[in-house]
């Protein structure tokens, strides 16, 4: 802070102005607030597009991930793909991006999401969890496809899915499973393992909804680093 002096209806009184070194400090505390409110897992905390090596079999992904970013752009991206393609680090770099640029965002994989609810239920906490899931501008779910469904799972996701589908807000999501196959992962079993997949069906038709399909393919990236 530094002082100034500022004229006031023919009056000067002395006031005091933020000097730049301040609203850096300020800047900088908002924007670790944003990253810490993203809550991008630590290994993928600093990837970006710099990090993120093309190639033939990504390039698409890269795009549209890219494409994720514009100003005003609320349409959100289904990225399926084989396991180690690159799916969890490129929508990490969506979300580091975003919080970069000031942006909210929230990315979490779909099985601790839902580990998270069940843990807060009698913490008076599960709807703040929830409200904050469902309003936030651009939600990344990870590893949909990964969760053991049931009756309850398939009801948290579709109102999840449902709400932010009917509030255009942007939807990120990854899964190992592409449109082919996803939706026998997601049916539903009861406690005698009598199956039900019109949860599955409802929520499949709001992720056509509200994503484009993007398919990653390509070598698993993890075994090539073990192979280096």
């Amino acid at each position: 802070m530094v002082p100034v002096v500022a004229p006031d209806n023919g009056r000067f009184y002395t006031a005091i102005r933020m000097c730049r070194w301040e609203k850096q400090r300020r800047e900088n505390k908002r924007q670790a607030r944003l990253f810490s409110r993203a809550k991008v897992p630590f290994a993928y905390s600093r990837d970006t597009f710099d990090t993120y090596q093309l190639t033939d079999d990504n390039r698409t992904a890269v795009a549209a991930a890219k494409w994720s970013l514009q100003e005003g752009n609320r349409k959100g991206i289904f990225f399926y793909g084989s396991p180690g393609s690159g799916k969890t680090k490129l929508a990490a770099v969506i979300a580091n991006e975003k919080a970069g640029r000031g942006e909210q965002v929230l990315f979490s994989s779909v099985p601790d999401f839902l580990a998270d609810i069940r843990a807060s239920f009698g913490k008076n906490t599960t709807a703040e969890m929830i409200q904050v899931a469902r309003d936030v501008p651009c939600l990344i779910l990870d590893d949909l496809g990964a969760e053991r469904m049931t009756l309850w799972v398939g009801e948290q996701l579709f109102s999840l899915l449902n709400h932010r589908y009917n509030e255009g807000l942007q939807t990120i999501i990854t899964s190992n499973y592409g449109p082919q196959n996803i939706a026998a992962r997601l049916v539903c079993r009861d406690d005698d393992g009598a199956e039900d997949d019109s949860q599955a069906q409802r929520i499949m038709s709001r992720i056509y909804g509200m994503c484009e399909l993007v398919n990653l393919s390509g070598r698993d990236w993890r075994l090539k680093g073990a192979e280096a």
